[in-house]
């Protein structure tokens, strides 16, 4: 098997795995806030918590991957921790009432802990392989795995724990988590970085000097910022989604309804969206997908109907949920592969992450000062609006514009 096929492959499965944890924590609060002397704010601290964690590792493991080398490994440990993360979820079912914050505080760290390392690697990985030109498309396609195991693993658990019950439930989803890991470990045995090297869309071996990652330094603190800005919005907002549709609908089965059906949407949106940054450039596609998504939110707050719910939200789903391949793809076109990881990270970990983790302590205090999630849910649409705003910030100068050209 070609190598950049095995590195699609295997890295896939990591996005699907990992990602498919993402809405765990969220699912789960529906199932929490039912228990005695458990109240929402204090598990939106608990979610801002574990947010803070992974975006603040990232950049740090990003460093570490740009210097041993151990890509899959690496990979491989972050979905491990995760799925010991999953198991301790499960047990806080079952402990006394006194220590059960305490339970899910510390599966919520190792979650954090676990969710920093695949997103800035696995772009990396695909960057090296699939070279300047063609890794936005790989990262489409790699990215829509994620989007199914966001969509399917938490149908998955929603119906696990209404058959088997919320211990059991999760510890399937834990099995599967641990199995996952030790695969991608072995899939990608065959990859060290240091056979390759990215130029103008070509993989070939490292033989010229390495640029300074200060030359792009316009470039990345305009996209973290937007990013950041976007992302208080995207997780303040997704966060409680499940608990919002729960409310609403007053079902916990429509509410695991509404958001697989909605991130399958992804699905198909990733890999569209990864497309049009080799073609369109990132900086088009960025601008689209921030606006798209800002207007497709507004309309999802006042509809009320299952049917309106999922459509809408759904066509929310695919703009707004193509990061990996367009924010990551943008960063691959622009930064030289010398800094894939550290500069993967410094978008992703704390641009998406720890701006995120802004959102969620924003509708976290506004829940506790008694504000309903509906008005909360506005507020945060304002920093989408700003997000949009800050648009004309992306630097297009003729340097950046000749490397795209390149690229492309």
């Amino acid at each position: 098997m070609k190598e950049d096929l095995r590195s699609l492959i295997f890295t896939s499965l990591g996005h699907f795995t990992n990602d498919g944890n993402f809405l765990l924590f969220p699912t789960l609060i529906a199932y929490y806030k039912l228990i005695p002397g458990v109240s929402v704010p204090l598990l939106g601290a608990m979610a801002i918590v574990y947010n803070l964690i992974s975006g603040f590792l990232g950049s740090p493991i990003g460093r570490l991957a740009d210097r041993i080398d151990h890509d899959g490994f690496l990979i491989f440990t972050g979905i491990f921790i995760e799925a010991t993360s999953v198991m301790l979820f499960g047990v806080s079912f079952i402990v006394s009432h006194n220590i059960i914050d305490y339970t899910i505080l510390i599966a919520a760290v190792l979650l954090g802990i676990g969710q920093a390392f695949y997103h800035p690697i696995g772009a990396s990985i695909l960057s090296f392989t699939y070279g300047k030109k063609r890794s936005p498309t790989a990262m489409g396609y790699n990215g829509s795995f994620g989007s199914i195991g966001r969509a399917v693993i938490p149908f998955i658990l929603v119906y696990s724990i209404d058959f088997f019950g919320k211990v059991n439930g999760l510890y399937i989803i834990g099995v599967y988590t641990f199995a996952s890991a030790f695969i991608i470990l072995a899939g990608l045995s065959f990859f060290r970085r240091s056979k390759y090297k990215i130029d103008e869309g070509k993989v070939t071996k490292i033989t010229r000097e390495k640029p300074k990652l200060g030359d792009y330094k316009k470039f990345l603190i305009a996209l973290t910022l937007i990013v950041f800005i976007r992302s208080i919005f995207m997780m303040g907002t997704v966060t409680f989604v499940p608990d919002y549709l729960d409310d609403v609908l007053n079902s916990k089965i429509l509410m695991g309804d509404v958001v697989s059906i909605s991130f399958l949407s992804a699905v198909a949106g990733q890999p569209y969206f990864g497309s049009m940054v080799r073609k369109r450039g990132g900086r088009f596609t960025v601008a689209l997908t921030t606006i798209l998504s800002t207007i497709f939110f507004g309309i999802f707050l006042i509809v009320h109907t299952f049917a309106l719910l999922t459509v809408v939200y759904l066509l929310y789903v695919f703009a707004a949920f193509s990061g990996f391949p367009v924010l990551l793809g943008y960063v691959a076109q622009v930064i030289p592969s010398e800094f894939s990881t550290e500069s993967n990270a410094l978008i992703w970990s704390f641009g998406n992450i720890v701006g995120g983790s802004v959102g969620i302590a924003i509708v976290t205090l506004l829940l506790f000062l008694k504000v309903t999630l509906f008005t909360s849910f506005v507020y945060m649409l304002i920093f989408a609006i700003i997000s949009v705003i800050l648009l004309p910030l992306l630097p297009k100068n003729k340097k950046e514009s000749d490397k795209l050209k390149n690229a492309s």
